[in-house]
């Protein structure tokens, strides 16, 4: 027959609670947490759906903007429309660079590919990719990724297209003199008399 001898080691000293929390981890490492979404911001990401969200209706109301201005009786005044321009064509200017370098940080990629589109050829290639490719849905090493849009917003932001672009319809309708073709040799005009 066996020998039976006590172990001491197994014998903890200290008395465990019960009740006391467990050691696993809960939180995966995996787990997606989301950044919050800033307009004018070069940190962080920005999603293909947030990206288009902004730079839709800055690109159609942009030129309904320039366009009223026009209508307005500025026309006249170069030098105020030219103060105006600045005052709205730098900031959307600024937007811009904001959101291709955002949107080069949603897919890894250095945001010096996204300043490289101001150049002609290799900008429209470069561009390609940054307005149409989806993102990483992970944190990548820019940070994590924008919170999905709803639906509500989703449906606005179209209204907000379509209303853009029946604005721009009605406004080149009613006035066929600022037809692309007339602002174009009415510019040309204006700037020719500003340097005699």
């Amino acid at each position: 027959m066996a020998r039976i001898e006590p172990v001491f080691g197994g014998i903890s000293s200290e008395i465990e609670n019960p009740y006391q929390p467990g050691d696993a981890q809960l939180i995966d490492d995996d787990v997606v947490t989301f950044s919050k979404p800033r307009i004018l911001d070069f940190s962080g990401r920005i999603s293909l759906a947030r990206f288009w969200l902004i730079r839709v209706p800055l690109v159609l109301v942009l030129p309904c903007i320039l366009l009223a201005f026009f209508m307005v009786g500025l026309r006249h005044q170069l030098e105020v429309l030219l103060i105006v321009g600045v005052t709205v064509v730098v900031p959307a200017i600024l937007l811009d660079v904001s959101l291709l370098v955002r949107r080069a940080r949603d897919l890894g990629w250095s945001p010096v590919w996204a300043i490289l589109h101001v150049f002609p050829v290799i900008g429209f290639v470069i561009t390609l990719p940054l307005i149409m490719l989806p993102g990483r849905k992970a944190i990548n090493k820019y940070g994590p990724p924008n919170p999905p849009l709803s639906t509500l917003v989703k449906l606005l932001t179209a209204l907000l297209v379509v209303l853009a672009l029946v604005t721009t319809t009605v406004l080149i309708a009613y006035f066929p003199q600022y037809h692309p073709q007339a602002i174009y040799e009415w510019f040309a005009h204006a700037l020719v008399q500003a340097y005699r």
